[in-house]
């Protein structure tokens, strides 16, 4: 199984040693993100405690409790992938 197919929340590409996120939850979000970048985000979220995403002045997305884990485990996936590291979960 590849590393995108473990994706279920967060959509995008890898280009090199960067990756081009295109949405999260479903909701658009454009941005480049580098592993080191992508780890800072992940060591944010607490398993326990909602959080949101500010997309823009309009735009922030909140987070289930509940998609915590999975997006912190899909973080850490796509900075593995980045960084040549191989995912054995």
């Amino acid at each position: 199984m590849s590393v995108n197919d473990q994706f279920k929340i967060i959509v995008g590409n890898f280009v090199g040693d960067a990756f081009y996120m295109r949405s999260i939850a479903g909701f658009m979000l454009e941005g480049r993100f580098k592993a080191a970048g992508l780890r800072s985000i992940a060591r944010l979220i607490d398993e326990d405690e909602p959080f949101s995403f500010i997309i823009d002045k309009k735009t922030t997305v909140h987070v289930p409790i509940e998609l915590n884990k999975q997006i912190k485990q899909e973080l850490f996936a796509i900075a593995d992938k980045l960084e040549g590291k191989t995912n054995k979960t």
